[in-house]
């Protein structure tokens, strides 16, 4: 992760990013007041508590920006379809004088994930710009953000 990341990470954990309230604990400003909402700004009001900020829509954008890109990274991820490799064992006679190599068991075959090995997964976004759902999403009442789907798998 990077380091500005890790840092607001950290700040964010322990309220010390520089929302209005902070500010003014720190001396830096006299009013710790929300520009939006005239409420106390201190960083969960920031991030999830301001009723016009959610009103306005801007806690919507960020969550889709957010799954935006983490379906990108998924999508892109398809493209990078490797199917496992077969596992090898190397034979040796009693004396250890002859060696040949043998084919393990398929079902020994070591996966890394649960789709690695199938190239026909689909990846479906609650995002106002994808239209394309599962049918067996589309059913239910259910709405997640990120659905990974493989029919063979």
């Amino acid at each position: 992760m990077a380091p500005l990341r890790i840092s607001f990470l950290i700040r964010s954990v322990y309220d010390l990013l520089p929302s209005n309230a902070n500010l003014v604990r720190w001396g830096n400003k006299d009013d710790p007041t929300c520009p939006l909402c005239h409420g106390r700004q201190t960083t969960e009001h920031v991030l999830s508590s301001c009723k016009v900020a959610l009103s306005q829509g801007r806690y919507t954008w960020r969550h889709n920006r957010v799954l935006q890109e983490l379906a990108s990274v998924i999508t892109n991820a398809k493209g990078k379809f490797n199917p496992p490799s077969p596992s090898f064992i190397i034979f040796t006679t009693e004396g250890g004088d002859r060696k040949w190599c043998g084919r393990s068991n398929t079902a020994s075959i070591q996966r890394k994930g649960l789709l690695d090995g199938c190239d026909d997964w689909e990846v479906s976004a609650d995002l106002p710009e994808w239209d394309k759902h599962l049918e067996v999403i589309r059913r239910t009442t259910l709405r997640p953000d990120i659905v990974i789907h493989s029919p063979s798998t």
